[in-house]
């Protein structure tokens, strides 16, 4: 028994250390002058603004200045930017343009290539609600969804949303305990927090072979991946997709431009894949991503070395293929 308490008083005794020692809450923001960010993700919809109003009113995303580098050669006048909430308010931007099309059949969790987007929520069941209120669908089969950490959703559009509890990135007692409030709040079904910070996550990539399209963004941000190596499969992934007999292997890597902890792109690889793939430019739904750069002819070279294909080249913007078909855009700061 003394033992036991000698152990239990020392982890403790760490624990507060380490919670004096480590600057609290983490805030979440860009690196300044960065050489190469994040921007973007493209959206072409049949009904911008309706799209803009769901953002707006469910995940406080705010009307931004509109830049000709994400319009795709549409007139200005017709683009719809939104800046997605936290990050001081330097937070990933999406662009939103009109398309003449329709979604060519229902998105899926397991299609090919930009397949969902991710918000964090101190507040799930909060969130969902105002989701649902604001013409958002629920597909993940949870008895009770008022008790989950995570769901993924659809906007009016029908573009899949994936939405859960803040994880403990990085690493530290702030965002352990804040993680812990999140995940007890919920399952308890016990009042929220005061204040609830959500924030875009990732964008997620589907592909056939996750291990080399990470090898591809790997060069291209010159970064590691992140966490562990998801291993999903069973029950739980099963109800949160919706999708009977799914396993999913894969791994997140950090976008550039953002500290510790900022943006990702989940790159995942599923059992089966449904028959979409990769979307063009004029198609609807998430089309592209897009990243400015300080030296633009430099990053071109470097993206076509490491495998991607140019498609079109205009002012100071480049558009590119990765080697999976999925189109990204790179504009000169």
């Amino acid at each position: 028994m003394k033992k036991f308490l000698i152990v239990l008083f020392s982890i403790l005794f760490f624990i507060i250390i380490w919670w004096i020692l480590t600057p609290s809450p983490h805030e979440y923001k860009r690196i300044p002058n960065s050489e190469f960010s994040f921007e973007t993700v493209i959206f072409r919809s049949p009904d911008p603004k309706r799209l803009s109003d769901f953002y707006t009113n469910v995940f406080k995303a705010k009307e931004t200045e509109k830049k000709s580098d994400w319009a795709l050669g549409d007139p200005l006048s017709s683009v719809i930017s939104l800046r997605t909430p936290d990050y001081q308010e330097e937070g990933p931007i999406f662009t939103i343009l009109k398309s003449e099309k329709s979604n060519h059949g229902t998105s899926a969790a397991n299609d090919l290539g930009y397949a969902h987007i991710c918000f964090e929520t101190d507040n799930v069941p909060g969130l969902i609600q105002t989701f649902l209120k604001n013409g958002g669908s629920i597909d993940s089969v949870f008895e009770d969804l008022q008790k989950v950490p995570a769901i993924y959703g659809r906007d009016p559009d029908g573009n899949i949303i994936e939405i859960h509890i803040p994880f403990p990135t990085p690493l530290s007692p702030s965002t352990i305990f804040r993680s812990l409030n999140s995940l007890v709040r919920t399952h308890f079904k016990l009042d929220p927090p005061a204040i609830d910070k959500i924030r875009f996550l990732h964008v997620n990539i589907n592909t056939k072979d996750w291990t080399k399209t990470l090898s591809f963004y790997s060069k291209i941000f010159e970064t590691s991946s992140t966490g562990f190596e998801r291993d999903y499969k069973g029950d739980f992934i099963e109800k949160l997709t919706g999708i009977q007999g799914i396993e999913i292997k894969g791994r997140h890597l950090p976008l550039p431009g953002y500290d510790e902890g900022g943006p990702t792109v989940e790159i995942f690889t599923y059992n089966n894949f449904s028959e979409k793939g990769p979307l063009e430019k004029s198609d609807a739904g998430k089309i592209a991503v897009g990243f400015l750069t300080s030296d633009l002819r430099s990053a071109a070279n470097k993206i076509l070395q490491d495998g991607g294909i140019l498609t079109e080249e205009y002012n100071n913007t480049i558009m590119f293929k990765d080697p999976d078909g999925n189109l990204i855009l790179v504009s000169q700061k």
